[in-house]
């Protein structure tokens, strides 16, 4: 895949949606296709229910671009899909055994920072003038949001409000959704 995308000049624009096949070699041979992947521009995707699941931290590592995604709602393939990307990154982050607030950062940035270069988007994040497409959560960080499966206080899509009542309250901590 790396060498077919390095010869096609097709870096940046090719992604690789689960790669169960990285979860099963370590070592030498894992950093060998990391590092052809990293070096064509491959992007790797992963949903992170198997055991098989590529290891992100390694892959990160190398510099290869990865992200999260969920194209299983409730299917026969895999019934607990919600379209939830929080929770996504909760099972990323137990499955890929990610454990220090290092670490979890990395689980939230797959389905955040990752996920939104992957897809191009612009005038995405917290500023004035984007999408303001987020979840507002009841969390004291980043950390606490990927790991402690925080109350989601308000759904925003487009600045349209798509999740739960708004709330009276105020939130300690938000988190955008691309």
């Amino acid at each position: 895949m790396a060498e077919r995308t390095a010869a096609l000049g097709l870096g940046g624009t090719v992604t690789v949606s689960h790669a169960y096949a990285l979860g099963q070699v370590d070592g030498p041979e894992l950093d060998r296709t990391a590092a052809a992947l990293a070096a064509a521009g491959v992007a790797i995707t992963t949903n992170g229910p198997r055991a098989t699941m590529p290891p992100v931290l390694r892959l990160c590592d190398h510099g290869v671009r990865v992200f999260a995604g969920s194209d299983n709602i409730r299917d026969s393939w895999w019934p607990y899909g919600t379209a939830d990307m929080l929770e996504r990154a909760t099972i990323i982050g137990l499955q890929g055994g990610l454990m220090t607030d290092e670490e979890l950062h990395t689980a939230a940035s797959l389905i955040i920072d990752g996920a939104a270069a992957a897809l191009g988007l612009t005038g995405y994040g917290l500023a004035p003038g984007d999408r303001a497409d987020l979840v507002v959560i009841a969390a004291d960080g980043v950390p606490e949001a990927v790991a402690a499966h925080p109350e989601r206080l308000l759904v925003l899509h487009g600045g349209q409000v798509v999740g739960p009542e708004p709330r009276t309250t105020y939130p300690r901590f938000a988190l955008p959704s691309p």
